[in-house]
């Protein structure tokens, strides 16, 4: 990373908020010409450059097929075992997500977009924690700023640190991701896993103490549940199975679970089980981050009709067999392939639907696991016969810790399909990949276990800057991850 004038920044953070336009999500725009010392001095300025900041992190910094929180998902759903880019219809354009040589080349474009979108949101969070405590305004406000700067900040680091190297429990003591902490950007080297995570709960305990009183004004915004959402995924993802289940309890205390027939209805407008999510206005909508433009076949007269994803017919025929959320059809352009009816658009014109983020269910799932790692079964079988039944699928009644657990993760995986937990999940639990021609993939792909593969190298502009920063191994030279 380069060093940059921190007035510089501050300028350019006010040039993305006056030039940020949207009907409903972030519809605060500047009423007036801002200048750096009125942003970081009160309230009103600070709280604009929050606003930007969110835009800034729901569109992946103008790149949002790949950048965004909604673009990441997407890379993971498709890395994952059951879901495949439609390589019919997108052609070589897609192969950064079929595991070949560019997915970890260090000169491919979509390590630095995502790199590049995360630090840039890193950096105005920075800016409004090192000014926050020294505007004027309510402390509620004020609380309310750095609350949600800590958040999104926390959530990029966790991005960041599960992208760019292994899971934490293989690779605590591995070289993780630069912590900026300061808006100075001077150059710095990776911090370890465990000192990436140790900041990522810091920032996220530490808005949890801030934003107790603080009421969004929309779903668009990062509250408390947000903020205990996420340390929930953080926990799991650390093996602090206590925590993690404390955590999503928070949730699925808060949150009931959205009927079938909201399931059914395309995952594009907010019903009660959704957390987090983005409501779209007229122009206010990026066809490409939706899930409903990924999987989309026509199926409601969308008009994005981008047919990329498609679910492998092993995951329709055998793993989802006669469950209810089998949301398929057979393909209308590609005989022999299915296309997902999962995720629909509204209508023919725009908006076409919200965007969705984060849903309780994926707490149900996470509570029941840790309690069931921690040999609850009674606990851990209850809420996942709670989550069954108002599915409609069948209902797991083993006894046997490790069976229960097997049938947790089974469950998230058909709860949870084409919704990005995927290739995370395969990491964290340190599974290998292997999909098959037969199964309906377009490729044969063999991925062992902790493979570098899995994660992606540093972008080689960045270690060319920065002379602190250590490469990741190459795949192709190192094939799996060594202790």
């Amino acid at each position: 990373m380069k060093v940059m004038n921190k007035t510089l920044i501050g300028l350019v953070s006010c040039m993305l908020l006056l030039t940020t336009g949207c009907e409903k999500f972030l519809t605060e725009e500047p009423t007036s010409d801002l200048t750096n010392t009125t942003v970081i001095k009160d309230v009103t300025g600070l709280n604009l450059l929050l606003q930007g900041t969110y835009r800034m992190m729901r569109d992946g910094n103008d790149n949002p097929p790949i950048a965004s929180p909604l673009g990441i998902k997407l890379l993971s759903t498709c890395s994952g075992l059951d879901m495949m880019v439609n390589q019919e219809q997108v052609g070589n354009n897609w192969y950064f997500y079929t595991y070949s040589n560019q997915r970890y080349d260090p000169t491919s474009g979509v390590p630095a977009a995502i790199w590049t979108a995360m630090y840039k949101v890193i950096n105005n969070a920075n800016i409004i924690l090192e000014n926050v405590d020294n505007i004027q305004g309510e402390q509620s406000q004020i609380n309310a700023i750095k609350g949600q700067a800590l958040a999104l900040r926390a959530r990029c680091y966790f991005n960041l640190v599960r992208l760019y190297q292994h899971t934490y429990s293989l690779a605590k003591d591995k070289p993780g991701v630069p912590l900026q902490l300061t808006s100075d950007l001077e150059p710095k080297a990776r911090a370890t896993v465990q000192e990436v995570y140790n900041q990522i709960v810091a920032d996220l305990t530490n808005a949890e103490t801030l934003l107790p009183e603080y009421s969004r004004p929309s779903i668009n915004y990062y509250n408390l549940d947000v903020v205990n959402f996420l340390l929930a995924e953080v926990y799991l993802t650390m093996e602090d199975w206590a925590k993690a289940q404390q955590y999503a309890n928070k949730i699925r205390s808060g949150y009931e679970l959205m009927t079938m027939g909201e399931y059914n209805a395309g995952f594009s407008t907010p019903n009660r089980e959704w957390v987090l999510g983005y409501e779209q206005g007229s122009q206010d909508y990026w066809w490409y981050d939706s899930p409903a433009c990924w999987f989309d076949f026509g199926q409601n007269n969308a008009p994005w009709q981008a047919e990329q994803i498609l679910p492998s017919n092993y995951f329709v025929d055998v793993v989802m067999k006669s469950d209810p959320r089998m949301l398929v059809i057979a393909n209308p352009l590609y005989p022999g392939k299915y296309a997902a009816t999962k995720f629909r658009e509204l209508r023919d014109e725009p908006p076409y639907g919200n965007l969705y983020d984060l849903r309780a269910a994926e707490m149900y799932l996470v509570e029941a696991e840790a309690a069931a790692r921690q040999n609850d079964v009674q606990t851990a079988l209850q809420i996942l016969n709670t989550l069954q039944r108002e599915r409609g699928a069948s209902v797991t009644s083993t006894s046997s810790q490790d069976a229960l657990i097997d049938a947790i993760l089974l469950e998230r995986r058909k709860e949870m399909w084409g919704e990005g937990l995927e290739w995370f999940d395969i990491q964290r639990l340190q599974l290998p990949i292997e999909r098959t021609t037969t199964q309906g993939h377009y490729q044969n792909i063999s991925i062992p276990r902790n493979s570098n593969k899995l994660i992606m190298m540093i972008p080689e502009k960045e270690v060319i800057n920065n002379s602190l920063l250590e490469q990741n191994p190459n795949p192709s030279q190192a094939p799996v991850f060594v202790p």
